[in-house]
């Protein structure tokens, strides 16, 4: 039976012939989600640790990381299209490669998408309203509103609006991908308009329409610039490095993590109903467009802040002495412009893309618990869907369930406040992207006959970029798991980065159980994987 012509199942190879999922999800929406991934807010912070890579070109390591992005978001584009079915790259690798692959390197994108459930609900809060409010009270000259803020930017103010964004994320998902597009296409457009209003603000301080400096000065008082500046140098930067293209190199993975992440619409193929080319479309447009606002957002801060005011900032601010909170470009911009309503739309803008982050991590994550649940690897319970709504109800719950858990440990411990995993998630969007490369020849069969045979020269493109994007998402693994800036390698980060193997082996571990049970029940597993998953 052909993998990706045929839409009915052997008997007996899966308990039921349909996943109860409905293709609602148009090539816009798709774009829009994988634009959420990337985050183009969290373009502040390369330019917060700009200073730990003295000498590097800013502009140069964005551009390398997102030509590198874009060749991956190429491959899983086509990769994609050969195997539409919902649940991340376990599909693809667990039916392309080997089963084991597959699972395992979806499990650690899934429980990654999982924990950043909660971690995106708290950086809405501290990255968007926090500073809205305590901006506005420094321009007011409010107490109250500085005040509010300050609460908001505590543990319990993380936990109640975190919960809110949390639990309202999944309320909608669970209404329905149509529902939960309409709202996201709106509120979401809403947020980029400000955000544009961000980068034309900061466009105003490049030209001096607005001064920096003098803005500063007024809230902190005469000299506050001049003394900002000592102070980085109190701390030992270098105001005025020489170029560096090793630096430059090394600075890619930062960029690097908005980037890579405009592939995981790959998690709802099943829903998308341009089987053919809206996830190759939805992929690389998101990057195109993403990547521009991420560069511009460092090239215009470096122009309206000066180069030696965004070293110094996220210098001072890195020591604990920035009168700031934070040393967003969001929050610099407000202060720079010194107007209430600018602040208001600036910082909403923020809050409004960064909280659909938490939504379309839900998204990734109770898609590949559903992707487990229809194979057997999970619990059955899992792969339920609503007959009402068309979604993967339990498999929402689930995932919303452990994104609180972790909202309450970040919002009240600081156990894993060093904790992320882009180096284990980007091991596996090169895996995927390596094995996309290979494809075409290991499963002749299947790419011949599927939307992604398009070849140059007789050279299949998603062998192409495959092999292209895989190497360089290879040298930003490898710059993750040794380079003591970022927080992940075992020389400064022991924790995180056996958190990080450890995420793996819990995965390893999870499919040669799941096997076991099912096997001791009769269920024939190699049959499944040798098929699609049902539609």
């Amino acid at each position: 039976m052909s993998e990706i012509t045929s839409d009915k199942v052997p008997a007996g190879v899966f308990s039921r012939t349909s996943s109860g999922l409905v293709r609602t999800v148009s090539t816009f929406d798709t774009f829009f989600y994988n634009l959420v991934q990337l985050g183009v807010a969290f373009a502040f912070f390369n330019v917060a640790y700009w200073f730990l890579y003295p000498g590097s070109n800013m502009e140069t390591a964005t551009i390398i990381a997102l030509v590198v992005a874009l060749l991956e978001g190429v491959t899983y584009g086509l990769f994609a299209s050969v195997y539409p079915r919902s649940g991340g790259e376990y599909v693809p690798l667990s039916r392309a490669t080997h089963p084991f692959i597959g699972f395992v390197g979806g499990f650690n994108n899934t429980m990654w998408q999982c924990f950043w459930t909660g971690t995106t609900a708290q950086i809405a809060t501290s990255m968007g309203l926090a500073p809205l409010f305590i901006t506005l009270g420094l321009q007011t000259g409010s107490d109250a509103l500085f005040n509010l803020g300050v609460w908001i930017d505590s543990s319990w103010g993380w936990f109640i609006v975190g919960m809110m964004v949390i639990v309202g994320s999944a309320y909608i998902l669970n209404r329905g991908m149509s529902v939960y597009f309409k709202i996201q296409k709106w509120l979401f457009s809403i947020g980029l308009a400000c955000f544009l209003v961000l980068i034309i603000v900061l466009l105003l301080g490049s030209t001096g329409t607005f001064d920096f400096q003098a803005s500063y000065a007024k809230y902190f008082g005469s000299g506050a610039y001049t003394e900002l500046l000592e102070a980085a140098r109190a701390e030992g930067v270098d105001l005025n490095p020489i170029s560096n293209g090793k630096m430059t190199l090394w600075f890619t993975i930062w960029p690097a993590y908005s980037f890579f992440f405009a592939v995981l619409s790959t998690s709802f193929s099943g829903e998308i109903k341009d089987v053919k080319r809206g996830q190759l479309i939805g992929m690389a447009g998101s990057q195109v467009v993403g990547g521009i606002l991420v560069l511009l957002i460092g090239l215009l801060s470096r122009t309206a802040f000066s180069k030696e005011g965004v070293l110094a900032i996220g210098a001072v601010s890195d020591a604990g002495n920035f009168p700031l909170p934070y040393p967003w470009v969001s929050m610099i911009a407000s202060i720079m412009a010194d107007n209430v309503l600018l602040t208001i739309i600036i910082n909403m803008g923020v809050l409004l893309l960064v909280s659909f982050m938490t939504a379309s991590c839900i998204i990734y994550g109770s898609r590949g618990i559903l992707a487990w649940g229809i194979d057997g690897m999970a619990p059955e319970w899992v792969g339920e869907v609503s007959k009402k709504y068309h979604t993967p109800t339990n498999a929402i719950i689930v995932n919303t369930v452990i994104g609180l858990a972790i909202l309450v440990i970040v919002s009240f411990t600081d156990w894993l406040h060093t904790i992320q995993g882009m180096a284990g998630t980007g091991l596996v969007f090169m895996v995927t992207t390596l094995a996309a490369a290979f494809f075409p020849y290991t499963k002749r069969e299947t790419y011949e006959a599927s939307p992604a045979r398009i070849e140059v020269f007789g050279i299949p493109v998603m062998t192409i970029t495959g092999l292209l994007g895989s190497a360089g998402l290879g040298y930003v693994v490898y710059r993750l798991l040794v380079d003591p800036m970022y927080g992940v390698d075992v020389a400064t980060n022991p924790f995180a980065f056996y958190v990080s193997i450890g995420v793996f082996v819990v995965g390893a571990i999870w499919y040669f159980i799941a096997r076991a049970i099912r096997r001791g029940q009769g269920v024939d597993m190699d049959a499944r994987f040798r098929e699609i998953p049902i539609e």
